[in-house]
């Protein structure tokens, strides 16, 4: 079954600062420092992949006074081109959503900026094609919500408690028209009984031993996937679906998933 959400044409990237290494936001500190040069040789990879699967690459400048700009998915939620732009859940990012605004228009799609006292990360934003499931968590207030039900008020909005990691999309991800890749662990499974209950829809769960490999990329029939965890790569070499492998260990270092790292836009 093909849905139109999975059949991108556009997608916009932003290039990494060279304040990311040291001032990017983060949960934990990493066991290692993060390697700038390798980060954007891995991302320069991202987005070879990203042109090989979609018509149009934006690629934004990056801006070192916002250090978690490159993660562009976070600024807006786009769906049937129509965009939330998202009021972000910490005020140290704000500044990053107007080059995306301004990108976005610029391809066409209609914008709706987020009132002030609602918040809201892209991250914590996992769209099916039938229905959203948003994450409360630490960057998202139920206002936000809201503003996003109320925007793309055609579909279902279903909100999913998040407590456990950064964003709803750090544990769970889109891996084919009715499939969700979800972390094996305890918070991963809190969150897919929350989705069961509340979804309108049926979906097929892949489960992943390592949390860091349930946040994937399913784009026009192609799944991109992390490399680095062997477990888990079994599992994705069992899907009938084209799919690429690439790494991300450096972006990863900062919280950072491959769905952070583009805005795709049928």
């Amino acid at each position: 079954m093909s849905l139109p959400w999975c059949n991108f044409t556009k997608a916009i990237v932003r290039q990494i600062p060279s304040t990311l290494a040291g001032a990017a936001l983060r949960r934990e500190e990493p066991t290692s420092p993060i390697d700038l040069s390798r980060a954007r040789t891995q991302h320069d990879r991202y987005v070879k992949v990203l042109r090989e699967l979609v018509e149009t690459v934006v690629v934004l400048p990056p801006d070192d006074a916002y250090p978690d700009c490159v993660f562009v998915e976070d600024p807006a939620v786009v769906c049937d081109r129509r965009a939330v732009v998202c009021n972000l859940g910490h005020a140290s990012r704000r500044g990053e959503a107007a080059p995306i605004r301004d990108a976005l228009r610029r391809l066409g799609v209609s914008c709706f900026d987020m009132s002030s006292d609602a918040t809201m990360d892209g991250g914590d934003v996992l769209f099916t094609g039938r229905e959203f499931f948003v994450g409360l968590s630490e960057r998202t207030n139920q206002k936000g919500v809201d503003f996003l039900a109320t925007t793309f008020s055609d579909y279902p909005t279903h909100t999913v408690s998040v407590k456990d990691s950064l964003h709803l999309k750090s544990l769970l991800s889109m891996a084919g028209p009715s499939a969700i890749v979800v972390a094996d662990t305890p918070a991963g499974k809190n969150l897919w009984q929350q989705i069961v209950q509340s979804a309108a829809h049926q979906y097929e769960c892949i489960w992943v031993p390592d949390e860091k490999a349930a946040n994937c990329l399913y784009i026009n029939g192609t799944l991109v996937h992390r490399a680095e965890f062997p477990n888990s790569v079994k599992i994705f070499e069992s899907l009938s679906c084209r799919r690429i492998e690439m790494s991300a260990t450096e972006l990863s270092k900062a919280d950072g998933c491959l769905t952070c790292c583009s805005l795709l836009i049928t």
